[in-house]
């Protein structure tokens, strides 16, 4: 039982986001044919989260580890840390977790811009 319950806020003022776990298995090397067998990754999932950009003096205080492209997002789901999220055509990385679930329902997460240029 959770203490708080902010599903509603979180439906309502919540954007179309669409998570890309991390691959939660590791690779294996089939038994009959010796052959390596890459991690199979988890389909995507879409779903609403609540994106908030860091505040300038949050940024300030961060001493450099938060920028103004990187976000806080706030889900019900659970995310491996590492896995990508997609909001408004923009990528981020699941860096931290700050959970939040037992008393409030949901769990915020730090996500760090994906730059274009990496994949």
């Amino acid at each position: 039982m959770t203490l708080f319950d902010f599903s509603d806020l979180i439906a309502e003022y919540g954007l179309p986001v669409q998570i890309i776990f991390s691959a939660e298995t590791k690779g294996h090397y089939d038994d009959q044919t010796g052959e390596w067998v890459p991690p199979k990754p988890a389909d995507p999932i879409d779903t609403t989260a609540v994106v908030i950009p860091y505040s300038s003096n949050e940024i300030y205080q961060s001493g450099g580890r938060i920028t103004e492209a990187d976000r806080r997002l706030i889900i019900q789901a659970d995310i491996p840390i590492k896995s990508t999220v997609v909001c408004d055509g923009h990528k981020y990385s699941v860096e931290q977790e700050l959970p939040y679930k037992a008393y409030a329902g949901f769990n915020q997460y730090e996500l760090k811009w994906v730059s274009a240029f990496e994949q």
